[in-house]
Parts: structure tokens; C-alpha cells; sequence
């Protein structure tokens, strides 16, 4: 049994909290949270989680008063971005292993620093880029390994949202040196998924918009790759009309899309056919599937093949190159 504390508990250390409960071989046994107003509520945020509620595990206000009493294998980092980098080193020191929530940083530099403090504790690093694990995203990343319908053609990618407005208007969320904006706190889940599922583009072009504090608000960008396939990626918090995430992909012999809005949401279009196949997937969601793959990592002393740090740390370099890309109103060359 891998014995698990959650470090900071605000929206989505409720969701690390939740999903934990559902994982076998995982228990829940602390949180860590200096803010003592959250010992007793729970943050809600963009998208519901079964399971969101009271904890009967004990909260601590640092890692070392939770050491003092408890022995803990792995921490989940569920902070603000700008203090992913120095809590994973005080993890790594403190000898636990460390889930880290997504983005794994805001620059380079520290996602480097992150992966060094890794390796020289020994223990594992796990980045908690989801989608990977989210069922409709693995199935076409089944489907575009096998290449079973031929080469890609084009891939759009969306991800739209209304303000994290949980955080309150003075919230990090929306300071740019802390979270980066939607382009890091959002959108960087489908550039995640592009660099996993198609690997680096050779350049990339990106507009955005910005709060009137400067921090990112929404960002399309699109990714160039040497074969010539398109892809699209919309991030945003400026929708009014819910949380949403899709894809749709194309192929030289059919197409794949996915809607999260829709019922049924992922159809899979073949050449010739008068309509859409409907495919069903496992009833669960990429939580509980990364949780499960994070376990057995540690159950098996097996590094997160697929979901490495350093393919991670690229993710962080393509976000960079987006936010260049805005600033410069130019192509980046990768």
C-alpha cells in the first residue's frame, strides 16, 4: 500500500483527495494545507469530481510536522505553479516520491531543477498532465499509434472554460508570474497532448488575449510539423457557457472527434461510410487512470514511461514558445 499526502488543499487538491479514495493500492493518509480556513470545506471549481467532500485524515500545516508523525511514500504537489519547483525539491529532500499537479512549472529552469532533485534522491517523479490518461484522449492515441486509419492529416484541439473565478479576484490564478494565465493553467493540457501524440512541431505561430493586467486570457495556436498536417489549439477562460473540452482528428481514412458537451461524445467517422461509429470507452476518468498508473509505478519500481518528466518539461518549452509567439507576433522556430 503506497501511503499518500496531498500538499495544499484548494480545488484541485479536493480532486487529488477524491480520486485518491478510488485508487487501490493507494491510501490517503494527510494534507497539508497552512491555510487553517480549509481544514474544514472544500473548494469548487470547473468541473465536478464524485467523491469531493469531508476528509477524515489529519492536516498538518508543513511537511515536516506531517514527517514527525507519519510515515509517507509519495506527495501529491497541488500548489500554485509558481512554488511547484520548491516544494518538489523539499519533497525529494524529505525522501518521498512527488506527484505534481500540472503545469509542472513556468520556466525551464526550474522543470530541470525538478528532474535534477529527482534524480538525486532516487524517488520518482510523476506530472499530472491528465489528459494522457483521460479515455476518449488514450483511445486516439491507440488508434494514431497502430495507425489504423492511415496517416494524420489534421488535428483541432479545444479547451474553454469561464474564469477560475474559486480563487476569489485577487487570486493567483490571475497573476501572470504566478500561473502564467489560461495559457499554463489550461491550455497547456492540449499542448501537452499535441507533444505526446505528435511529438515537437518544427515551429509554431500563436495569438492571445490578455486581461488588463497582462495576464493570459484565451490563446489559439497553431503548431507546424515537417509532413504539413495541421493543428489547432484554443485555449480560453472567457467562454460563458461551461467548462468544455474536444478534439477532432483527421486522417487519410477516416476521422476521430470528441466533444465532452455531447452524448454520445467520441464517434469515429471510416472512409465510405453513411455514419459515425459510436465508441465506447472505460467509465472512468484520467484522475483515477493516472493515479492507477502512478501506483503501479511505485508498486513495481518502474519509471512513468508515459508520462516522463522530461517529455513534460518539453510541453513547458512549447508553452514558452507560445507566449513568445504572442508577445513577438511572430513565428517561433523550434
Amino acid at each position: 500500500m503506497i501511503k499518500c499526502a496531498i500538499l495544499g488543499y484548494g480545488f484541485i487538491g479536493a480532486v487529488h483527495a477524491a480520486t485518491l479514495k478510488k485508487v487501490q493500492g493507494a491510501e490517503l493518509v494527510a494534507v497539508i494545507e497552512n491555510d487553517r480556513s480549509k481544514w474544514s470545506g472544500v473548494t469548487r471549481g470547473n468541473i465536478d469530481v464524485d467523491g469531493m467532500g469531508s476528509l477524515d485524515v489529519p492536516f498538518y500545516e508543513s511537511i515536516e510536522r506531517m514527517q514527525n508523525e507519519l510515515e509517507v511514500d509519495c506527495i501529491s504537489i497541488c500548489l500554485p505553479t509558481y512554488l511547484h519547483r520548491s516544494f518538489a525539491e523539499q519533497a525529494f529532500a524529505a525522501g518521498l516520491h512527488v506527484v505534481c499537479e500540472k503545469p509542472m512549472a513556468l520556466t525551464v529552469n526550474d522543470c530541470d531543477a525538478m528532474i535534477a532533485a529527482a534524480r538525486r534522491s532516487g524517488k520518482q517523479l510523476f506530472i499530472a498532465q491528465c489528459i494522457r490518461f483521460w479515455p476518449e484522449y488514450a483511445e486516439l492515441k491507440k488508434i494514431h499509434d497502430a495507425g489504423l486509419l492511415g496517416a494524420p492529416l489534421s488535428l483541432r484541439l479545444h479547451r474553454l472554460s469561464g474564469m477560475p473565478s474559486w480563487g476569489g479576484e485577487n487570486s493567483w490564478f490571475f497573476q501572470q508570474d504566478k500561473s502564467g494565465g489560461c495559457l499554463f493553467d489550461l491550455h497547456v493540457h492540449d499542448i501537452d497532448y499535441a507533444n505526446y501524440l505528435l511529438g515537437k512541431p518544427r515551429a509554431l505561430f500563436a495569438r492571445g488575449i490578455k486581461l488588463a493586467n497582462n495576464t493570459n486570457a484565451a490563446v489559439v495556436s497553431q503548431y507546424h510539423y515537417e509532413n504539413g498536417m495541421l493543428c489547432t489549439l484554443e485555449g480560453s477562460w472567457l467562454y460563458f457557457s461551461g467548462f468544455k473540452m474536444s478534439y477532432a482528428a483527421v486522417y487519410e481514412k477516416g476521422q476521430v472527434e470528441y466533444d465532452s458537451t455531447q452524448s454520445p461524445a467520441l464517434k469515429l467517422w471510416k472512409n465510405g461510410a453513411s455514419a459515425p461509429e459510436i465508441l465506447s470507452v472505460a467509465n472512468t476518468d484520467g484522475y483515477v487512470e493516472q493515479y492507477n498508473y502512478f501506483i503501479d509505478c511505485l508498486e513495481n519500481g518502474q519509471a512513468p514511461k508515459a508520462v516522463l518528466p522530461e517529455s513534460t518539461r518539453l510541453s513547458i518549452e512549447l508553452a514558452l514558445a507560445e507566449s513568445k509567439s504572442i508577445s513577438e507576433g511572430r513565428i517561433i522556430e523550434l
